[in-house]
């Protein structure tokens, strides 16, 4: 039985689930850095987690490891109980869809010479499987309507260094919505 069993009662179900992450380092021939070592924790439906420390404690490495930017040196993660290996490229588009990450600055995020309607129309085509123009205009829209940006006609020709901070960052959950993560 699992730690975090007890709070599921509380929660919704256990989907997530780190179990002693660890990422080391070699900077030089005999000599590795800890960046994270037995990291583990849960994330559970309808649930919001923030991941906090120190500078340098290893929030970032932890978000990449779940994300499949970085392969883990040891530990697993569980996706609905089922361990995934979010690095290697074979079946990374599901988990990806299931698993979205909406980062803390939403400017670095966003391509700044893409426009708002080219961040969602693209996650809203690979995705959700729109293919007519009309199907990708509604599904956007919808998604900007979300993350409570309206009209939506005002935001999609708009590029993200003409957004207020938190607009960007409306647009950067409604990105990661569009895919539908669990």
């Amino acid at each position: 039985m699992s730690e975090l069993e007890p709070i599921a009662a509380t929660l919704g179900p256990l989907v997530l689930e780190a179990r002693e992450l660890s990422k080391s380092y070699r900077i030089a021939r005999a000599v590795q850095l800890e960046a994270v070592s037995g990291v583990s924790f849960g994330l559970y439906q309808r649930a919001i987690v923030a991941l906090v420390g120190e500078s340098g404690s290893g929030k970032s490495t932890v978000a990449k490891l779940l994300a499949g930017q970085e392969p883990s040196s040891a530990g697993s993660i569980r996706l609905d109980g089922v361990e995934v290996q979010p690095a290697r490229r074979r079946r990374f588009r599901a988990y990806k869809s299931d698993v979205q990450m909406v980062f803390q600055d939403p400017f670095s995020s966003l391509n700044p010479v893409h426009r708002v309607g080219y961040h969602l129309e693209r996650p809203v085509r690979l995705h959700r499987g729109a293919r007519t123009r009309a199907e990708v205009a509604e599904q956007t829209d919808l998604l900007l309507e979300e993350v409570r940006l309206t009209p939506p006609e005002h935001f999609l020709q708009k590029f993200p260094h003409e957004l207020s901070g938190g607009q960007r960052q409306r647009v950067a959950i409604a990105r990661a919505l569009a895919v539908r993560p669990r």
